[in-house]
């Protein structure tokens, strides 16, 4: 079972990934022309709340699905997916004013409409929200591998605690 921290961090992920997916599904929905970006931004949202959210849930249960390294794998993909995300959809409306004509309408993304420019700008916001928390996760996935001695799950070993199996005392000991 993942721990309560850990659970707590894939929660608000999932919320955050959601309004996302919520968010890019209304510029899909109104858009005119295909957006390349937009359309990349869907498939992150929902890959990350795949491997994220439901993997995590199902670990809660199934003890065999914790394995550091397909968190770790799957945390730096997820952390990858929504920076590249985030910066790609940023780039691509170029985070002016949504009040400003001319580059309402001069975009790609936004099409002319202060709405879909809105939408766009928090759907880059809650990208980087989510984003920061996979760092985060990530993070805790690799000090959590060192910690373990690399491919050991919750059966792994720390440096200190094989100290103490072997006799060595520490330093409080002497």
């Amino acid at each position: 079972m993942l721990s309560a921290a850990e659970n707590l961090i894939r929660i608000t992920n999932a919320v955050f990934l959601i309004i996302s997916i919520g968010l890019i599904s209304g510029l899909l929905g109104s858009q005119k022309k295909n957006s390349s970006r937009v359309n990349f931004c869907m498939f992150t949202a929902a890959y990350g709340l795949l491997t994220d959210s439901f993997y995590g849930f199902l670990a809660n249960f199934w003890s065999s699905l914790i394995h550091p390294v397909i968190l770790l794998v799957l945390d730096f993909l997820n952390f990858v997916f929504t920076f590249v995300a985030a910066t790609a959809l940023a780039v691509g409306i170029r985070c002016h004013s949504c009040k400003n004509k001319t580059y309402l309408e001069d975009n790609k993304i936004t099409q002319g409409s202060s709405s879909r420019c809105h939408q766009s700008q928090a759907a880059v916001a809650f990208f980087y929200f989510s984003c920061f928390l996979f760092l985060v996760k990530l993070i805790v996935s690799v000090v959590g591998m060192l910690q373990n001695d690399g491919f050991g799950s919750n059966a792994g070993v720390g440096r200190r605690r094989a100290r103490r199996q072997m006799g060595v005392p520490t330093i409080s000991q002497v």
